[in-house]
């Protein structure tokens, strides 16, 4: 049976703006709801892990639901928690300023098993990018002082996620500068 639901507030920004000028949604904890490891096994950041490693990670996990134009991550933002999407799709938007110009520019979206807010887990901690719920989206979320934790009683656990961070950030850097290249080229067009 779910326990409670709790409430947290979570910056909405249009585009643009920075964080100092968001509104804010709330997003739902399901509190009650006990994050399976099934849940776990095909994520990206997890791959690899044994049943017994996603166990302990569950454990530590707690599921939030948000609405369509809802951010789950803000970039510029110093965060303390690990996020990846358990359902619906969340795009990751850079958001670009070339005074006068402000621009948040989609550079991949993420589905089910996609890792978001890895920042938790490399100093000093501030999101490179913003992400936006495109639809209703489930996000599961870990605090890192909960995974450094459980790192630090097995390190096996840390060798593996942090290998598996280093190939997930490889690929969002080429999602970015594959988007970042496009942005110029169209750029370019229009001036020409």
């Amino acid at each position: 049976m779910e326990r409670e639901i709790e409430r947290h507030r979570k910056p909405l920004c249009s585009g643009g703006q920075g964080a100092e000028s968001c509104s804010f949604r709330s997003a739902r904890v399901n509190t009650g709801k006990q994050v399976s490891i099934e849940a776990l096994r095909g994520t990206d950041i997890f791959a690899g892990l044994s049943g017994h490693d996603l166990e302990q990670i569950a454990k530590v996990c707690v599921e939030r639901t948000y609405q369509a134009g809802e951010r789950c991550a803000v970039q510029g933002e110093e965060t303390d928690e690990l996020r990846i999407v358990n359902g619906g799709k969340v795009a990751i938007q850079l958001r670009i300023e070339a005074a006068p110009y402000t621009q948040a520019l989609t550079t991949t979206t993420l589905t089910r098993g996609n890792v978001l807010a890895w920042s938790a887990l490399v100093e000093p901690h501030v999101q490179t990018a913003s992400a936006r719920c495109i639809g209703m989206a489930q996000v599961l979320c870990i605090k890192a002082s909960d995974l450094q934790r459980i790192f630090k009683e097995r390190p096996s656990i840390e060798r593996v996620v942090m290998k598996n961070l280093a190939t997930v950030i490889s690929s969002r850097l080429r999602d970015s500068s594959t988007q970042l290249v496009r942005l110029v080229c169209e750029m370019i067009k229009q001036r020409g």
